[in-house]
């Protein structure tokens, strides 16, 4: 920090072609090559700084020129700040700007032989000398700003500074960003704002996995239920083979991001990787996966599990095939909900009566999309009691129901401010003691005892007038959507109005009682009612 600003030192800036999200690239495909700057001309003044507060980014005006020239080389056209119409395919092909920073004094030293390549977001080999520098990555889904009004995106950085430069907000996004104003630093990491809850399903180096991830297959449709077994009717044909198919369901956990595998490819790799013969698999959008897989069975094989293979397992209970949980909300806007069951064949098979659909608007849904999702309220709750080991899947769901019921309290149908789909927790940590200390005050004796859990909770406010195009094939991007200024302002009221229900003196008192309503609607109900076992106890204090 120098005279109460965070500033840097950017020691180059280099242009990626065929964009990529991180500063690590995704392939050979991806040619970096670096802009030649005036080192002293960009650094000068009060320097380059680091700015949260200002929304674009802001170089020298002497980096226009050999940033142009290099970029008309990987794009073939001219750089400039005028508003442009292209589809989201385009958009993500446009180049990753990288800018380089010098690494705080401290850092390791480059002959140490630590290996600067293995960790994403650091020079290394791109600048040999300097391999511990930071490597700030600005994908165009951050520079190119979108206008749902007019269509249009433009590029929101600027070489207009005479003295020094800003690197505002887009630059920083997809970073957690840490201003250490004790030791006059800042540090940077990639992140994103996707919560996982098993973060052993994260990429190295705590990067969100951008593949999708899909649950454990169940059993919709069996062999012996799709093959013509009408020549079984005689014991002569016990050993025939007869031909079929079977249907399995998977539920989509997480639908992965953009630049990541789809939910298809995932399941094909997956097959391949366990041997599995043909198959073919369908993914509709809706939180859910087909895979069809070709399949035979012996007319003994079909009469045995006729008589027995249809009747749910000794021991069996509702969790056991780990169903009961809505995927997560899919890029058509919806997400599914199915239960399985552990039958006496070994399977684990779907309930189809219990196979249940509904809307949602957070995740894939909206997640980079300002007219269909203008505004989220978040809301920081802590809850005395609550049993942070015992908080699962289950636990969540019925939280984030009744927060939506206890928002939408003595509200009729036609008249909810949000809905069930509509909420995603963030954050579920345990709350102890010394989370309520103040900076810089000692710690209060006993600081580890855990109180209960604290909850970060987002809740998105849907456009329901937004025009939303069709979806592209094979990965399922939308298009972004289109909507009116007019559209916009009554939400930004709805807004205002779960703001005003958040802060209801009896709001958590109202939010328990919910869960107490819901609890028996649950499927599988006895996994998560031990995590609330506490505060639904009478006289609880919350």
């Amino acid at each position: 920090a120098k005279s109460g600003w965070f500033t840097c030192f950017v020691k180059n800036i280099y242009i990626r072609e065929k964009g990529g999200q991180s500063a690590k690239a995704d392939g050979r495909h991806q040619v970096t090559q670096r802009v030649l700057v005036d080192l002293y001309q960009m650094n000068s003044g009060k320097g380059v700084i680091i700015d949260s507060g200002t929304t674009d980014t802001y170089l020298h005006k002497s980096v226009a020129e050999p940033f142009d020239e290099v970029w008309r080389k990987v794009t073939g056209v001219a750089y400039s700040n005028a508003p442009l119409r292209m589809s989201k395919k385009d958009l993500l092909l446009l180049p990753t700007v990288l800018v380089q920073l010098t690494a705080y004094e401290d850092s390791p030293d480059p002959s140490s032989g630590r290996n600067f390549d293995s960790v994403i977001g650091l020079a290394a080999n791109l600048d040999p000398t300097s391999p511990q520098d930071v490597l700030l990555a600005i994908p165009a889904t951050h520079y190119m700003e979108y206008s749902p009004t007019k269509g249009t995106y433009t590029p929101r950085i600027y070489f207009t500074e005479s003295q020094g430069g800003v690197i505002g907000s887009n630059a920083m996004q997809g970073h957690n960003v840490l201003f250490d104003w004790e030791n006059k630093r800042i540090g940077f990491a990639e992140s994103s704002c996707e919560y996982q809850q098993d973060t052993s399903q994260s990429a190295d180096n705590g990067a969100i996995n951008p593949d999708c991830q899909l649950g454990a297959p169940s059993l919709t449709v069996a062999c012996s239920d799709s093959a013509d077994l009408s020549g079984c009717n005689n014991n002569r044909n016990a050993h025939k083979a007869n031909k079929g198919v079977e249907v399995w369901t998977r539920i989509v956990q997480s639908p992965g991001l953009y630049q990541g595998l789809t939910c298809e490819q995932v399941s094909a790799s997956e097959n391949e990787a366990n041997g599995g013969g043909k198959m073919d698999v369908q993914c509709d959008g809706r939180g859910i996966c087909r895979e069809v897989r070709d399949c035979a069975i012996t007319c003994a094989n079909a009469v045995a599990l006729g008589s027995a293979g249809n009747e749910p397992a000794p021991g069996n209970n509702a969790g056991s095939c780990g169903g009961g949980t809505w995927s997560a909300c899919d890029y058509t806007c919806s997400q599914t909900r199915i239960n399985s069951v552990l039958m006496n064949d070994g399977k684990c098979h779907e309930e189809k009566a219990l196979e249940f659909t509904r809307p949602c608007h957070v995740q894939a849904c909206g997640r980079t999309d300002p007219c269909r999702v203008p505004f989220v309220v978040h809301a920081i709750l802590k809850m005395r009691g609550v049993v942070a080991p015992k908080w699962n899947k289950q636990a969540e769901e019925l939280f984030a129901d009744a927060f939506a019921t206890a928002v939408n309290w003595k509200r009729k149908s036609n008249d909810l401010l949000f809905e069930p789909g509509d909420v995603n927790v963030l954050s579920a940590r345990p709350w102890r003691a010394s989370d309520d200390t103040m900076l810089d005050e000692p710690v209060i004796e006993g600081g580890d005892e855990e109180l209960g859990m604290q909850f970060v909770v987002e809740a998105s406010i849907f456009n329901f007038n937004a025009a939303v195009p069709q979806y592209e094939e094979r990965k399922g991007i939308p298009l972004v959507a289109t909507c009116k200024d007019s559209d916009l302002r009554p939400l930004a009221d709805t807004a205002r109005q779960v703001h005003k229900e958040l802060s209801r003196a009896n709001f958590v008192v109202s939010l328990v009682k919910a869960m107490k309503k819901d609890l028996n609607q649950q499927i599988g109900q006895g996994n998560h009612v031990s995590a609330f076992a506490s505060i639904f106890e009478a006289g609880s204090n919350l």
